[in-house]
């Protein structure tokens, strides 16, 4: 069997889940990501969570989540405050437009994660996730 390249199978793997999420976020005028930090936050107590928090969720810089979560406060979908305490750190918070987002957005990711492992066997999924585990290990080195 010839091993093909596997940082291409799994960036064409990334491009196809991304455009799948992106056309369903579409409806909603939403992006993927955008649908992801709602459902992230809104499995969070009080529907929040810190800047820094979304960023190690999702793997992403702090430029980037800035640039996300400004988009999404401007859409009055989240509500970003800074700590009183500590002025470095910000709390990012749902609001109403996004809380009634969350039961559809959340739904919509559990169906494709179990319509994802409903084609593979328990074995098949354990061996997937420890192979995924250590490319991404060996990736952050």
């Amino acid at each position: 069997m010839e091993i093909p390249d596997l940082g291409i199978l799994i960036k064409k793997v990334d491009i196809a889940l991304t455009k799948e999420m992106n056309n369903f976020a579409s409806q909603y005028d939403l992006t993927g990501v955008q649908m992801s930090i709602i459902d992230f936050l809104g499995r969070k107590q009080n529907n929040q969570a810190t800047q820094q928090e979304i960023e190690r969720e999702f793997n992403i810089q702090r430029s980037t989540t800035t640039i996300i979560l400004q988009r999404m406060e401007r859409r009055k979908l989240v509500f970003r405050s800074t700590d009183k305490s500590d002025r470095r750190k910000r709390y990012v918070k749902l609001q109403a437009k996004a809380i009634e987002l969350f039961p559809i957005v959340n739904e919509y990711i559990a169906k494709h994660q179990k319509r994802l492992i409903e084609q593979f066997s328990v074995e098949e999924l354990k061996t997937a996730v420890k192979v995924l585990n250590k490319i991404r290990e060996n990736v952050n080195e």
